[in-house]
């Protein structure tokens, strides 16, 4: 399956709605947890695995209840 930036902006942006920038505070996080990524991929391939713990990782770092609530739709 292809990286699709769209679809973490999606699932990051529904972890933060409980925010009042949500969408900008998405928007960031997505570039951030994009910019850490590429340093992770081995010859341009990422598991799921390895997306869902950086998101994981940078979500726990901005706001613990987006952390939880992402852990919980992505095990």
């Amino acid at each position: 399956m292809q990286f699709n930036r769209d679809k973490l902006l999606l699932s990051v942006y529904d972890s933060l709605k409980h925010r009042p920038k949500s969408l900008e505070d998405a928007a960031g996080l997505t570039n951030t947890v994009i910019s850490k990524l590429s340093a992770l991929a081995t010859n341009g391939i990422l598991t799921p695995k390895q997306i869902a713990q950086t998101v994981q990782v940078a979500l726990n770092r901005f706001d613990k209840a987006a952390s939880v609530h992402y852990q919980a739709n992505h095990k």
